[in-house]
């Protein structure tokens, strides 16, 4: 699973996408010209950048992001697993949230 923060525009997206795949968690960065800025402020309510360029994505708005997946059992348990794995790598922090790679990729369709 991933979240998507599209800075392209003045108006920046955040989406939850591949929300089935509990094998990895990273946040995906979209912009023009390869700068991050603004990441901080389009990530507001959904998670924070620390100062090791991680990023750290609140558990509930995962949760929420994922919209009716998270009322389906099998989803919660795969979920849940996912969470068992990072606390296992200390990659669950306080909040809660999980910590997550930064990838910034650069153009593509809008």
């Amino acid at each position: 699973m991933y979240v998507q923060v599209d800075l392209r525009s003045a108006a920046a997206s955040t989406a939850l996408l591949e929300a089935d795949d509990f094998r990895s968690l990273k946040v995906v960065v979209l912009s023009d010209d390869g700068n991050t800025g603004g990441l901080a402020e389009a990530l507001a309510g959904v998670g924070t950048v620390d100062a090791d360029g991680h990023a750290c994505l609140l558990v509930e708005a995962l949760r929420r992001l994922s919209g009716e997946r998270a009322a389906d059992p099998e989803w919660l348990a795969g979920f849940d697993a996912m969470m068992d794995y990072a606390r296992a790598r200390g990659w669950l922090a306080a909040g809660p949230s999980l910590r997550a790679h930064l990838e910034s990729q650069q153009g593509g369709p809008r």
